[in-house]
């Protein structure tokens, strides 16, 4: 009994802290962040530094999953919730494109996400 008390608390712990990480980021913030970040990615793909690049884009992946989660809970936003997969998708296809060696493909996919990012959400959704 004492076991299944000790592991219950330890998923209580475990499941919350993602959900008290998620519910406390400042979407402002989080959204400079990307704008810095997508202008670090395309710098070290220009710079041919695949490595610093891909782990880059994987933080993007992760921001917008965050992003998702934010317009998912908020409601009323499915176009956002929409984007935010999208944006996924996009910082995937930049670090497959890295993992290729193929940083021409990597730079247009870089490209193609700043771009989108600007239009997509900002006009309708910034500032909160």
């Amino acid at each position: 009994m004492r076991k299944t008390i000790y592991l219950f608390g330890i998923w209580l712990v475990l499941s919350s802290s993602a959900v008290i990480a998620e519910s406390e980021f400042d979407f402002e913030e989080l959204m400079n962040d990307v704008e810095t970040k997508i202008q670090e990615v395309q710098n070290n793909i220009a710079a041919k530094d695949a490595n610093t690049a891909v782990t880059q884009a994987k933080q993007l992946q992760d921001e917008f999953k965050l992003v998702e989660g934010f317009f998912a809970k908020r409601g009323n936003a499915d176009d956002a919730t929409h984007n935010a997969k999208e944006y996924q998708d996009k910082a995937a296809n930049i670090q497959n494109a890295l993992a290729a060696g193929d940083f021409d493909t990597a730079a247009v996919a870089a490209n193609d996400f700043s771009k989108q990012c600007r239009g997509a959400c900002h006009d309708k959704y910034k500032p909160l």
